[in-house]
């Protein structure tokens, strides 16, 4: 068996950056799930209205699109800037929220909803030309190694945000948990600026991209399973309050739990993505989660089984979702950007779908209804990816521009 190849001095450089970075990028998602029901309180709205807000925050994604088109003007770093820029934006939005007046306008909820907004933006901004730039650099038999040491930082960001959260929400309100983000949002722009070239191309180079049958059918592969995590995203918050009686803080110190959990997903694909191959590997994230879902309903009000599901279930969505990213890229080689903003695109929409309905369907069956619906879905992703091949494997870099 071949040892890793070495990588490339920029490459170790951008890695280090990135996960300085996205820690504020993804930060800045995270750390509202498990407080939605204290920040539903905080507003003086109901926990599906602030459901609402998470489900328009994830459909600004849906413009991931035009972010390829921009960054092949701009350059890959020069959006990944404006990505972090937006975060800190957002950020600051939310933490001023409670200071706004009445306003139907100006109110707090409008304020929060244009930062959940700001936040939404932020994440095709900079994840789009973030992952352009590795799958242009790095070749597809390492790909999996580096967009999974760069996928960390879905788990990190929950350590570096949540437990912290979980401490300041009591003492100092809902909104300070966004102080930690716009903290990071500031090191994040700092790293990226420092550590990586500027590559805006000296003219614009479109890169048009053909959706073939296999490109579309990976997409609903995606749209499927990401429909069903964000189902239980929404209200495991509630399910913790509800079913096992955890506080705020016992909440916070509950993410250990989960952070554990993803780092091992995210691990796994680190170490054995590139051996097994990321389609093989999605398949079995896949069949983890779902196994997961499925047994939600017979956890109950016992915090350990509660703890042993929710282990199960975070180690095979990370899994899954860490080891797709370098099979897509790999997908339209040619066009790598444009698939991979599609990706985004379609996991915005997911998103928002799951976050419209996770809240209807938790209040007419419970967590039960919930696993099994996500169970489902996740069954049908499995079906169809079976019809998606794995791209030949090489060690050959793939197509580089010093630019874009």
């Amino acid at each position: 068996m071949n040892a890793p190849q070495r990588l490339a001095r920029d490459v170790v450089a951008a890695l280090a950056a990135v996960l300085l970075a996205r820690l504020a990028i993804n930060g800045g998602v995270r750390v509202v799930y498990p407080f939605l029901p204290e920040i539903a309180r905080g507003l003086g709205v109901s926990l599906a209205v602030v459901s609402g807000l998470v489900a328009l925050r994830s459909l600004v994604g849906i413009a991931a699109p035009a972010v390829a088109r921009i960054t092949e003007s701009l350059g890959r770093r020069n959006v990944m800037l404006v990505g972090l820029g937006t975060a800190f934006v957002g950020a600051l939005l939310v933490v001023a929220a409670p200071l706004a007046g009445e306003s139907p306008l100006f109110g707090p909820l409008a304020l929060a909803a244009a930062g959940f907004v700001a936040a939404g933006a932020a994440k095709p901004l900079f994840d789009v030309p973030m992952q352009g730039w590795f799958g242009a650099r790095v070749p597809y038999a390492q790909r999996g190694r580096v967009l999974g040491i760069t996928e960390l930082t879905w788990a990190l960001s929950l350590l570096a945000t949540v437990p912290l959260a979980g401490v300041l929400i009591p003492r100092f309100g809902w909104q300070s948990a966004f102080v930690i983000v716009a903290t990071l949002a500031v090191t994040g722009l700092l790293a990226v600026r420092l550590l990586l070239a500027p590559d805006r191309p000296k003219e614009r180079s479109p890169r048009p991209l053909r959706l073939t049958s296999t490109r579309v059918r990976m997409l609903v592969v995606i749209l499927a399973y990401s429909v069903a995590a964000e189902l239980m995203f929404v209200v495991y918050g509630a399910w913790l309050e509800d079913d096992l009686g955890l506080s705020v803080t016992a909440i916070g110190v509950f993410t250990i739990v989960v952070v554990v959990s993803e780092l091992v997903g995210e691990g796994g694909v680190v170490g054995f993505a590139d051996r097994l191959g990321p389609r093989r590997t999605i398949l079995l994230g896949l069949l983890v989660s779902g196994i997961a879902y499925a047994s939600l309903g017979a956890v109950g009000g016992s915090l350990v089984a509660g703890v042993a599901v929710v282990v199960v279930w975070f180690v095979g969505f990370e899994v899954t979702i860490t080891a797709t990213i370098p099979l897509v890229s790999e997908l339209a080689a040619e066009s790598r950007d444009r698939l991979l903003s599609l990706m985004v695109s379609t996991i915005a929409l997911a998103r928002g779908i799951g976050a419209l309905l996770g809240p209807p369907l938790y209040e007419l069956g419970g967590i039960a209804a919930s696993g099994l619906a996500a169970a489902a879905l996740v069954a049908a992703a499995g079906a169809l990816l079976t019809g998606v091949a794995e791209p030949a494997r090489t060690r050959t870099p793939g197509r580089h521009s010093g630019s874009v």
